[in-house]
């Protein structure tokens, strides 16, 4: 053998080592084939949806009908299946724990989409229970995510920047799974007292919920990665706030029109979707 041919073999060989070693430090700092940031996007939108589709199917027990609100339960339904499906596909080489974690989730999806099956107001104990568990098993999903990432990032000694993005990101894709929520509770709060079930725990949350909207969007008020773009979108926010702060007392009494609180619930949802891509994207 020739000293060029061994020569050429042994730059082959370094070469394909570098380039395999390239693959394995990308994988480091990927979720599959997306970012952290863009997983943990994806996985708190599962949170927002759970509390949409429930809040839906409220509305439709409560007596609202019509092809837009049947077209938004819908396609609620599949955009938290393609979720779903995307958060598999890509979880392939992550830990034990975000596989767990997600495999409850599927499987409480599927216990939570039989009791919509159920269109009786005999069942909205089930459904409300049924869709706080699959709350609960969404967060899980993003907490792992998170903490596979904050693993990830101090063991590569990596940009700390990169680390408060993803629990930023976190925290403002919380917050449109809080606004279904704040609107789904005060939905269920009206139906409980129409039907004369229950009500004060269901009527109480509400309050709860939206004091830990307003804490939240003054931690993101004063976050470090705030571009003015972003602060821009804040402030429409603060504005959407303000508009239940001028009725504060009609609001705990749940005594403002249903389809006011559902506007301002959809638009503040609307608005932290475009913060938390904004996040993402930094």
């Amino acid at each position: 053998m020739s000293q060029h041919v061994r020569l050429m073999r042994t730059f082959i060989s370094t070469l394909v080592i570098f380039l395999i070693s390239i693959n394995l430090h990308a994988k480091n700092f990927t979720f599959g084939n997306i970012s952290y940031g863009k997983a943990t996007n994806i996985s708190g939108k599962q949170r927002m949806l759970s509390q949409r589709i429930t809040k839906l199917y409220l509305l439709k027990l409560a007596g609202s009908h019509g092809p837009e609100l049947t077209k938004e339960f819908n396609s609620s339904i599949q955009l938290f299946e393609r979720n779903l499906a995307i958060l598999e596909s890509n979880s392939k080489e992550t830990s034990i724990k975000v596989k767990t974690t997600l495999k409850k989730e599927k499987v409480q999806w599927e216990v939570f989409k039989k009791t919509l099956r159920e269109h009786s107001l005999h069942k909205v104990a089930a459904v409300m229970d049924n869709a706080s568990q699959l709350l609960t098993k969404c967060h899980q999903v993003v907490l792992a995510i998170e903490e596979e990432s904050k693993y990830t990032h101090e063991y590569e000694n990596h940009n700390p920047q990169e680390q408060l993005k993803v629990e930023t990101v976190n925290i403002a894709g919380k917050q449109r799974m809080l606004s279904q929520k704040l609107c789904l509770y005060y939905t269920a709060c009206r139906l409980y007292r129409k039907e004369n079930l229950d009500s004060k725990p269901i009527c109480h949350n509400v309050e709860d919920i939206y004091k830990e909207m307003n804490e939240s969007l003054n931690w993101l008020l004063i976050n470090d990665l705030n571009t003015f773009a972003i602060e821009e979108n804040i402030g429409k926010i603060l504005g959407l706030f303000q508009q239940i702060e001028e009725d504060k007392k009609a609001f705990l009494n749940n005594k403002l029109p249903l389809v006011k609180i559902m506007g301002l619930a959809n638009s503040i949802t609307s608005l932290y979707n475009v913060i938390t891509g904004q996040y993402t994207a930094l």
